[in-house]
């Protein structure tokens, strides 16, 4: 071999020493990085020269579209559950339990406790007192709880706000995206980072909704949710939404008070039938249409509950149709038709209150002419009494059957509580999914012992390409010094 063909031939193992270093230091560089597909180096013999060499014929990109498919899917499957767990979690820290302190059902044995303590000194106006604490403290945890499940709505509300920005900034960015490929592939530049870009982009938008991925033959690709509404086929869709500062518990879909979702100008039923099932955006209007507002309902039908319970008809003989209870839809009487709301309206009598100089009327009765016989205790008796009888409850959200108002907020904490550690778990079961997607395509990425293996091996031959070049250079010099 002439000295120019052996110079030739170490100068081609030079550049494509070079190309492959490049390659391994961006594995290894990028072996945390989920999105990043691990690239390979395709060396050939150079036929365009006589003396041979080597170039480089393709840097390959290793993806699993199955196993990218996958973990959308699973991705989409975690950010759902928890949303879900998240509320589910936020509902119980509102309900409490029956030994959490500050709870619904804490606050209403308080006040159980205190007219049995009324009850047995009845003359005491200190009891009387500590009687329309409790009350006044049951009415504000029911306040607190109903104001909690708004702020819980509202925040959904502005969630789903700002997953929608979210989706069309990533649609919008996946569109871009197609375009530099498909430019990039007709000049002959490489598209592996565009690539890598592009599957971060449709990972961050599985949050929302489980994508579906068509490759088109140009290097552009088709997203469609995965019960086949399309989102980028050419151009992206366009997803509408307008967000709602406070939801209040009348506001509703169906009254036009709160925003539906729309794609690309048209109304799409979510949850229902608008093809977006899954993820993260399906379980926020979830939540705020569905899951508040049925636990909304629920408190109010306790609510209305204690109102009837402890109104006309009740143990206050002196109460007729139509006076005013113990309770009272903020100072109104109760209207069965606007029952919406009512657990964060609901008060305490205000001739019972505290700083009421009328506060003998627990002892004897709302409408007594005046006081009665200061060792008279009937009445705390049976107000005590009927928080613990059953009875046939009006609202339907507290079902048919009979049932003490002691069996309607256990029922209720015991509900929530169920209910969570159920999402709890469901979340749980999707993490290891995801994990176990994740840790699978991890064994399939980079391995960076196998990536220091080669670099070591590109030392050596770069090494040797030089030793070559250096010989080369020592040969050419004897030759002219002749």
């Amino acid at each position: 071999m002439s000295l120019s063909g052996a110079l030739s031939n170490a100068v081609s193992g030079l550049f494509a020493n070079a190309a492959a270093t490049t390659v391994v230091s961006s594995n290894v560089a990028n072996a945390m990085n989920e999105t990043y597909a691990r690239r390979a180096v395709s060396l050939s013999t150079n036929a365009r020269q006589t003396s041979g060499g080597v170039v480089v014929a393709q840097v390959t990109r290793y993806s699993d579209p199955i196993s990218a498919y996958q973990t959308r899917l699973a991705i989409a499957e975690h950010s759902a559950a928890s949303s879900h767990a998240a509320f589910q979690t936020g509902l119980e820290q509102l309900v409490g339990s029956i030994d959490t302190i500050g709870s619904i059902a804490e606050k209403l044995t308080r006040f159980e406790s205190e007219l049995l303590s009324a009850a047995s000194d009845p003359s005491s106006q200190t009891r009387l007192k500590s009687v329309s604490s409790a009350a006044e403290a049951l009415t504000l945890a029911l306040n607190k709880a109903s104001q909690g499940l708004v702020d819980l709505r509202s925040e959904a509300d502005a969630k789903i706000a700002s997953a929608v920005a979210d989706i069309n900034s990533g649609l919008a960015q996946l569109e871009d995206i197609n375009t530099h490929i498909m430019s990039a592939k007709h000049s002959g530049q490489d598209v592996h980072g565009l690539l890598d870009q592009r599957d971060a982009t449709l990972q961050a938008l599985s949050k929302f909704v489980p994508l579906h991925v068509v490759e088109r033959g140009s290097g552009a690709i088709a997203v469609f949710t995965t019960q086949g509404r399309t989102l980028l086929d050419e151009c992206a869709a366009k997803f509408g939404f307008t967000p709602t500062p406070v939801v209040l518990p009348h506001m509703s879909v169906g009254n036009g008070l709160v925003s539906q979702l729309s794609v690309n100008d048209k109304t799409v039923e979510i949850p229902g039938t608008g093809m977006l099932k899954g993820g993260s955006l399906e379980a926020l209007f979830e939540i705020r249409d569905l899951i508040a507002p049925n636990a909304h309902d629920h408190l109010d039908a306790i609510a209305r509950d204690m109102i009837e319970r402890f109104g006309a008809g009740g143990p206050d003989q002196t109460l007729g149709t139509g006076d005013l209870g113990v309770f009272t839809d903020d100072g109104a009487q109760l209207d069965p038709a606007a029952i919406t709301g009512l657990a964060g309206r609901i008060r305490l009598n205000h001739l019972l209150s505290s700083p009421s100089p009328e506060i003998w009327r627990w002892r004897d009765g709302l409408n007594a002419l005046q006081q009665g016989d200061a060792g008279q205790s009937d009445l705390l008796l049976n107000l005590h009494s009927e928080i613990s009888l059953a009875r046939i409850p009006s609202a339907p959200a507290l079902g048919t059957n009979p049932r003490s108002l002691v069996g309607h907020l256990h029922s209720l904490s015991n509900d929530v509580a169920s209910d969570r550690l159920r999402l709890v778990d469901a979340e749980e079961s999707a993490a290891t999914r995801l994990d176990d997607l994740r840790q699978a395509s991890a064994r399939n990425g980079v391995n960076t012992d196998q990536e220091l293996q080669k670099l070591i091996e590109l030392e050596k031959s770069y090494a040797a390409n030089a030793r070559v070049v250096q010989v080369v250079d020592d040969m050419l010099s004897e030759l002219l010094s002749i």
